[in-house]
This record gives C-alpha cells, structure tokens and sequence, in this order.
C-alpha cells in the first residue's frame, strides 16, 4: 500500500516537474566559458532520517540507487534512470538505520544496515536494465552501531562499528543458491582494527580506502585489500591527520590499487559561529559546524606501498562553514565535484539574512599540487545530510551528477546537476 501510494504521489509530483523542465532548468552561475552548472529539483513522499546515494550500470542501462532510512525507521530504496524524473521504483523494506550501499556487479548491489534488534543486516537486492530491484537474500551480523560499505571489485567491503567502537571489516561476493540460477551472499571472514574508531566512510575501487575518526578525535585513512580467497587485509599502516573532526567523505580519484583518493572533511569546531564585528559579534548558529578541508592521499614510489598526504586545501570564508559533506570524481576523473551544508556568516542588513543556510556544490581542478574552484552554485534551506552520484551525462552535459537532501522537515530533495 505505502508503495502504491509513495509511487502515485511521487509520480504526480515528478510530472509536475516535467511539464515545466524547461523553465526549471536555469544557469546558476558561469565562471569559465567551458564550465558551468544547471539544475532542476524534485521532492520526495516519505520523510527520512538518512540518506545514501550510489551509481549504477545494469547491463550497460545507467542510472542512480537512493537508500534512506524514513521517519519510521524503516528501510526504503529508489532506483533511477539517467533520462527520466521519476523513480523506476520504490520499495519500503524493514527497520532499518546507519544505511548503506554497495555495488557488486552490474546486476547486484547490497544495503547494509542497522536492523531493529540494532544487528547488521547485509542484503542482497537484484536490478534489472529498467531499474527494477528485486530482494534476493541477506547475511545477518553482530550488534553494531554504525556501518558503511564500498564496491570492491567483484565483490562489496563492508565496515562497521561494535558496540565497544572498535571495528571490524568483511568482504561479501555471489555465489550460486541451491537448485537455481540465482545468486545469493557469500560471506568472506572478518578482519578486526585496533581501536575504536567512528564516522565511517569508504571509497570504491580494487583497493578501498576506509576513512574514520580515531579515538583522538582526529581523521585517520588506512587501505584494504583483499586476498586472492576475498579475506580482507590492511596494506601498510595508516595515516592520520593533524586536527580534530567532526565528519568525512572520500571518492577516489581513479579505481587502480596503485592510485589517488581524496577526503573531504569538516573540523571540529568551533561549535558556534558568529556574525562580524558590525552584528556585535552576535551568535547565530550553535549546531556542530566547522571548515571543509580537501585532502588528496596517493601510494608512495619506495616500494612500500604504503599511502602520502598530498596536496590540501582548507575552504575559506562564509562558504567554508560545513556540518555535513560529500564529494565525488565524475567524468572519467576529470570532475572533483563537492557538497557540504553550511551558511553565510556575513553581517547583512536585515537580521533574517543573517546566518542564513544552505547546501553549496564546488566543482574543483584537481589535476595540480593544490585544489582550485571553477565554478559553484548553492540552494538555500536548512538541510541536515548530503550524499552524491554520478550518473551517464544527458543533454549535452559532459557530466551529471545528483546531490540528495534532507531537510528541515525530513523532507527529500533530489536536484539534478549538470557540467558543461
């Protein structure tokens, strides 16, 4: 019922949207004549608490898979295609929270999640060139109290966090189910970290590279790998960064063991911000906010194999306040596109502009020693997670990419981006 009725409303919504695509569509700014962004937003039925977003490619049909726990504390996936504005389906599945997603193959992704007795719960869905998810199994796990996951070549890295905050990381692959030619989850042993650690983060590739926040409060990366029998290894010994965090978000720059990723992180404080000296210093946020820094880490050339610091780049000004953050490469790695939510610190006129929110989308040049901005938009609102998915470029894009909301309300937004 709650799918019938979520697709009908979403539908309406959604055809709203199409009939006026064109005059939603608009340029927000041009900074370069080769680089600009435009975007369009749809609104969501269901409320939710959290929200992830992932790529995918069923059989050469690409599209985007939004996982988010509801109101309700219960499980719900959207699948999407690259050239269509309204959701290929919807299913609302179990308690559910900390959600997460992972593909495997073109065919098969998993979502692990925290389920009502607070246990992992991996599990396996099928998705067909149209979108179509089907559930398929899933593989039960110990009290946890948070979890993230990764693509891992053929098979899908799963971390997650025990009671005790130490961690502990599994591979899942396919394997045949008894008397049909379905797959179901095979399960690779566990490997446990030294140390409790939290704000959990994965990249995808051959090798992932796990960023969290130790018990010193500060950011920490470590790449694993997996054995030839899936068994998952730590590679070389981790690398931490010099001051506190509150959150974190890492893509890879390319999907080759040997290769680059990039974290995007926010600092630990201060906890509240306040306006200039011309507003008397008065304060207008107390909710955690800090500075958006961007790290690149790569594999050193000693043989050792184990990972540098590279360049950084510390946001500056009102708009690098952040509180959450998301970053992602798109376009065959020549995009480093991110999105964290923050707000303007400027003294302005009228007290109601003060402070006022928003969620800003940075596109940046990645290709030197430091990190330089081309072009940004921004959509003002109170909004409390962000999550980012490539998908196949559309129109006349050179990339597409789509930034999921929660906001004020537990209300959804999904907004469309392209790069040109």
């Amino acid at each position: 019922m709650f799918k019938a009725k979520a697709l009908a409303l979403l539908a309406a919504l959604c055809l709203c949207a199409t009939s006026a695509t064109s005059a939603l569509l608009h340029k927000l700014e041009e900074f370069k004549p080769h680089v600009s962004y435009e975007k369009t937003s749809y609104t969501f039925p269901f409320l939710a608490k959290e929200i992830e977003a992932a790529s995918y490619d069923a059989n050469g049909s690409l599209g985007y898979i939004l996982v988010a726990s509801d109101s309700a504390d219960n499980l719900v996936i959207s699948t999407w295609q690259s050239n269509v504005t309204t959701p290929v389906d919807l299913v609302n599945r179990s308690k559910a929270r900390s959600v997460s997603v992972a593909k495997i193959d073109d065919t098969h992704f998993i979502t692990p999640v925290i389920d009502g007795g607070n246990k992992l719960r991996v599990i396996l869905w099928k998705i067909t060139g149209n979108g179509t998810i089907t559930y398929r199994s899933f593989l039960p796990g110990p009290e946890v109290t948070e979890v993230t996951s990764a693509s891992s070549g053929s098979a899908a890295m799963v971390v997650a966090q025990r009671k005790n905050g130490t961690l502990f990381a599994r591979a899942y692959k396919l394997k045949n189910a008894n008397n049909s030619p379905e797959k179901v989850l095979d399960q690779k042993g566990t490997y446990n970290f030294a140390g409790s650690a939290d704000q959990l983060t994965m990249s995808d590739g051959t090798a992932n590279l796990l960023a969290f926040r130790d018990g010193d409060g500060k950011l920490r990366v470590t790449r694993l790998r997996k054995r030839q029998n899936a068994f998952v290894i730590e590679r070389g010994p981790t690398l931490v960064s010099m001051g506190q965090i509150q959150k974190a978000a890492i893509t890879a720059a390319d999907g080759t063991p040997n290769g680059r990723w990039i974290t995007l992180s926010t600092s630990k404080g201060p906890s509240e911000f306040k306006t200039g000296h011309k507003c008397l210093g008065q304060t207008i946020h107390k909710e955690p906010h800090g500075r958006g820094k961007l790290i690149e880490w790569d594999i050193g050339t000693d043989g050792t194999q184990y990972l540098r610091r590279r360049a950084e780049r510390e946001f500056q000004g009102s708009g690098g306040v952040a509180k959450e953050v998301a970053v992602e490469v798109i376009g065959n790695g020549n995009y480093l596109v991110s999105s964290h939510l923050g707000f303007d610190t400027f003294c302005k006129r009228n007290p109601k502009n003060r402070g006022k929110q928003r969620m800003e989308v940075h596109l940046w040049d990645h290709a030197g020693t430091t990190y330089d901005k081309d072009v940004s938009g921004r959509i003002n609102g109170k909004y409390y997670d962000v999550a980012i998915a490539e998908f196949r470029p559309i129109q006349n894009y050179n990339a597409n990419f789509v930034v999921a909301l929660i906001g004020e309300n537990q209300q959804v937004k999904l907004t469309i981006w392209g790069v040109k």
